[in-house]
């Protein structure tokens, strides 16, 4: 485990323990008003730890691609992972040359297949784009029970999601996607996916 990912790994870890979600998963479909709190202070420790972290959200209309939703998922994956290491490599947030390990949600249609196939097509890409100076050493699927940082991108996943498809009444739930949204400073901006049938939404 890199520094990094230890240092705001053990920082959230730290906090959670003597919060009153010492004893729950963080999970954004979870919230209740009584959340709203505990929220603040979780997002301030992100944000005491932001050196460390980039934040990278991509989204599609389902009704828009004719593809199954394994097929989109695996492709969301993949072209985020490859966008991603290109914004930062771009930005200069990363210097080169870089090992890269992926973890992902553990989830049904992510199974040690699809991961070996999904890591021989992104290591292609890699080597196309950027020779030998990018390598993608593993993906690995883990439960976001057992990873903060799992946890962390289930909770940007659940206020994108209420913000960009909830069309009832407004109410707590709304307040605390545009409070997370806001300081992780996500802005949403179309663009293409190359392989997917679809416009998606994203930000890097």
């Amino acid at each position: 485990m890199t520094t990094s990912v230890f240092t705001i790994s053990k920082a959230i870890s730290d906090w959670k323990e003597s919060s009153v979600w010492s004893s729950r998963e963080i999970h954004f479909t979870k919230f209740g008003r009584q959340d709203e709190q505990p929220l603040k202070e979780y997002l301030d420790i992100i944000l005491s730890n932001r050196e460390f972290l980039s934040f990278k959200v991509i989204a599609i209309e389902k009704s828009k691609t004719k593809r199954k939703i394994e097929e989109v998922v695996e492709k969301l994956h993949e072209h985020m992972l490859i966008r991603g290491i290109e914004h930062e490599i771009t930005s200069k947030r990363v210097d080169l040359p870089r090992e890269i390990e992926m973890t992902v949600d553990d989830e049904q249609s992510l199974d040690s297949f699809v991961l070996t196939e999904m890591h021989g097509r992104i290591s292609t890409e890699f080597e196309i784009a950027h020779g030998n100076d990018v390598k993608l050493c593993a993906i690995q699927a883990v439960s976001s029970r057992n990873s903060p940082l799992v946890q962390l991108a289930d909770l940007i996943a659940g206020a994108i999601n209420r913000k960009m498809n909830h069309k009832g009444e407004k109410n707590y739930k709304d307040d605390m996607a545009e409070k997370i949204i806001h300081t992780l400073d996500l802005s949403l901006i179309p663009g293409g996916i190359s392989g997917l049938d679809a416009t998606a939404v994203f930000n890097v």
